[in-house]
């Protein structure tokens, strides 16, 4: 009979309890996405709740008032957006419908494409099933802003109960600087995504509105959406755009100049204002990050796969510092 020494056998009970870790969680990858993005959201409202807890409602014991004014309002607002710009949406979604025959007529009629339908079709499917597979799942996307009240109610207590699990006693003081800025992160990577995605889906609104395009706010707000996938995202709706564009007789040629002045001023003015460098990977981090996502979670794992690395980027660089200093002592 093989015996082990103590440290082989807690090596394989480490491994052991992190590959049914590992199980749970994919098991439960539809749960943890909800309240991943959950708390995303939470990340959204939380600079608006601490502004109406700190100057409207001053008490120390009002944030959920605060939660619920910000909720108020900001159903308000959504309510009113729908209104106005609902109709106009519905009517260009119905145009689409009707003008897509003629587009697919087109497309076969292409000889390139005719040539290459069979791949076409394969990438058009990998996209149809990812968002058949979004969609599926919208029943459950409705309980994130729910769950979001949790966090943005509990956000104190959830970070301290965060260090009491993970820190001993003397190093807890680093463990909570550790898990501020992983929560500093987040917040700021967040914020700015959204900012970016929404300034890009209005350039693209505008500038098709302006080409004549017939489906402006359909293809910018999903162009805008798209921005929220890194790398691939803008890339994606570029060619949905121009696409769209060719199909429809609009100028899609100024519109590919369009947005790539755009990606440029995007990409030298907007983005190191918004985002900065807080991320701080590598290329081929984010893109190993991408693939995996993507394998794990589908389109959500995809969009979630960066922010999850930058978090474990964290985490590695301060327990190597911490490993690093403990030698040096």
């Amino acid at each position: 009979m093989v015996e082990l020494d103590d440290r082989t056998g807690n090596i394989l009970t480490t491994i052991a309890l992190f590959a049914i870790v590992a199980g749970i969680a994919y098991a439960t990858r539809t749960t943890i996405t909800v309240f991943v993005l959950a708390l995303l959201f939470a990340y959204v409202l939380e600079p608006a709740v601490t502004w109406v807890h700190l100057r409207l409602i001053p008490r120390a014991s009002s944030r959920n008032s605060a939660i619920g004014v910000v909720y108020l309002v900001g159903v308000t607002i959504v309510a009113a957006l729908g209104l106005m710009v609902a109709p106009a949406i519905t009517g260009q979604l119905q145009r689409l419908e009707a003008a897509l025959p003629g587009m697919v007529a087109k497309l076969t009629d292409h000889q390139f494409l005719a040539n290459h339908a069979s791949q076409i079709a394969a990438v058009a499917e990998r996209i149809g099933h990812s968002l058949g597979g979004a969609a599926a799942n919208t029943g459950w996307l409705l309980l994130v802003p729910l769950i979001a009240i949790f966090f943005l109610s509990h956000r104190f207590a959830l970070i301290d109960a965060i260090v009491d699990l993970l820190a001993h006693r003397q190093d807890r003081a680093r463990a909570r600087a550790t898990i501020e800025r992983i929560d500093t992160m987040l917040a700021q990577y967040v914020r700015a995504q959204l900012a970016l995605a929404s300034i890009s889906a209005v350039v693209y609104s505008v500038s098709m509105a302006f080409l004549h395009y017939p489906y402006p706010l359909v293809l910018g707000i999903v162009g805008g959406a798209l921005e929220f996938i890194p790398i691939a995202g803008w890339l994606i709706a570029a060619a949905m755009m121009l696409l769209g564009g060719w199909l429809a007789g609009a100028p899609w040629i100024w519109m590919a100049v369009v947005i790539a002045v755009w990606k440029t001023v995007e990409g030298v003015v907007v983005s190191p204002r918004i985002m900065g460098h807080r991320l701080a990977l590598e290329p081929i981090t984010v893109l190993f990050a991408l693939m995996a996502g993507g394998q794990i979670g589908g389109l959500l794992g995809v969009i979630l796969s960066v922010p999850a690395a930058a978090v474990l980027r964290i985490l590695w660089l301060e327990r190597s510092g911490g490993e690093n200093a403990a030698a040096a002592s």
